[in-house]
């Protein structure tokens, strides 16, 4: 009988000898942000031959850019960028000019949508919690280098991690009296950790950060395109690298060592096998064992990446006339009234539904746990959606179908990626990080940096670099 490896060597030989075979540098797995932007810059400034994989369509992984039929386009992954690294100058040689995000004058009011009630929360007066947010910044730069430098790559070693990043972030906002920022930290970006209070500073701080605080503060920019759609930035990455890029493709095999890798993708339309030999393996979907499975990893490799644990996330868009078409419906327990700050809703959760600006398209967004699919996260918003009609917190539809009508639905999985406290304390990143490099592999995207687009960018500008060395 056939080991398992040798089982797996016979299947690799197998496919190889009736598939094309292409010698590349550098094979890209993930066309999201980390690898469009990688592949562009392999290509274009380091004059590397790449192949790019991606599973989609398109290029962009979370943008979800959607366009009606009057040509008006609604964002609803990534809505702006933070004017980070060397964005601006990245966007000039894609031709593409700059925009300000267009801000819908929207009423956020909340409601508790595990009852549908109205909930009377009295969030402090903006000046006062932009105040609060100048103090937060204060104390988020702190940890800057060492949790958003961009990555961990300069994490402190195990018994020399400052405490304050270890603790509760509802804790860490007690001590600094920054309570009343909360409410604003978790509705922007804090929320795609779940209850951001019960998680470790850290991972609140990756969630909403310094970069973030200096961005709402008007101290550091934030941009769009010009034609107000973000998804323009990886086409035009997509018409530069042309045949390049393997779209609707996925890795079905890999072989790696120290002197190269040799990769197997399938083209899920036409089915055929492409055999691509490379002297790099560049990683950037997000390292779960299900994304993984075909990358031949080792037991050390599998035993640090199996540590992590992610939020599944769900975005998209309804167009649901019954909706107040100025408002944003907000989801806070009923116990957050009327000025615990702190009380925040747990994942899985509907976390709010957002007027677009036209009056009947809403953006709805949905933090999941690990194991939350995406049936199951569409199920939990239609029954929020009801209890608030039958609360009466919604107007009921005139012809009585209550039914979500979804416009785009967009599937944003395995993201946020942590550890336990005891892990992180035990020297985690470290063990993390020595993984990239390992028989000719590297790694990107947002389990290894900043979750925000450019500053994933900027982890690339960082690695691109250590990741060439030695290559012929």
């Amino acid at each position: 009988m056939l080991s398992k490896g040798a089982s797996v060597l016979s299947a690799f030989v197998s496919l190889v000898s009736a598939a094309n075979v292409i010698e590349k540098d550098i094979v890209i797995v993930g066309g999201g942000a980390s690898g469009a932007y990688a592949a562009f810059r392999l290509r274009e400034d380091f004059g590397k031959t790449v192949a790019l994989i991606e599973k989609q369509k398109i290029l962009g992984g979370h943008v979800d850019s959607w366009t009606d039929e009057t040509g008006r386009t609604y964002d609803h992954g990534v809505v702006t960028f933070i004017d980070a690294g060397n964005a601006t100058a990245f966007m000039e040689r894609l031709g593409l000019e700059l925009g300000n995000f267009p801000r819908a004058t929207v009423t956020e009011e909340y409601f508790d949508f595990t009852s549908g009630e109205a909930v009377d929360f009295q969030p402090r007066p903006f000046p006062d919690q932009l105040a609060a947010l100048e103090e937060f910044r204060v104390q988020a730069e702190k940890f800057e280098p060492i949790i958003q430098a961009p990555g961990y790559f300069n994490f402190p070693e195990p018994g020399e991690i400052p405490e304050e990043l270890l603790m509760p972030f509802g804790e860490w906002l007690e001590k600094y009296n920054l309570q009343i920022a909360a409410p604003f930290i978790f509705s922007s970006t804090g929320l795609g950790v779940g209850n951001m209070t019960r998680e470790m500073t850290l991972y609140a701080l990756q969630a909403f950060g310094a970069s973030m605080a200096r961005s709402t503060l008007g101290t550091q920019g934030s941009f769009v395109p010009a034609t107000l759609r973000n998804q323009d930035i990886y086409d035009a990455i997509g018409k530069r690298l042309g045949d390049d890029v393997y779209y609707q493709t996925t890795v079905v095999d890999s072989k790696r060592s120290v002197d190269g890798v040799k990769v197997l993708i399938r083209d899920s339309v036409t089915g055929e096998i492409t055999h691509i030999a490379a002297q790099r393996l560049l990683i950037s979907i997000p390292p779960t064992s299900k994304n993984t499975a075909a990358f031949d990893l080792d037991e050390n490799e599998e035993t640090v990446l199996g540590k992590l644990y992610y939020n599944n996330e769900y975005t998209g868009l309804i167009n649901n006339a019954n909706l107040a078409a100025n408002w944003s419906y907000f989801n806070l327990p009923a116990a957050a009234a009327p000025d615990n700050y702190l009380i925040l809703p747990g994942a899985p959760f509907l976390t709010r539904i957002d007027a677009m600006g036209n009056g009947t398209i809403f953006r709805m967004t949905f933090v999941g746990d690990t194991n939350t699919s995406a049936g199951e996260a569409k199920a939990m918003m239609q029954m929020d959606f009801d209890r608030l009609i039958e609360s009466g917190s919604i107007q009921a539809p005139d012809n009585g179908d209550s039914s979500l009508s979804w416009v785009d639905f967009s599937v944003h999985d395995s993201m946020h990626a942590r550890v336990s406290r005891e892990e992180v304390e035990s020297g985690f990143f470290q063990r993390f990080n020595a993984l990239q490099g390992q028989r000719s592999t590297w790694w990107t995207g947002g389990a290894w940096a900043v979750n925000f687009q450019t500053h994933l960018w900027e982890y690339d500008d960082l690695i691109i670099p250590k990741m060439l060395e030695g290559l012929e």
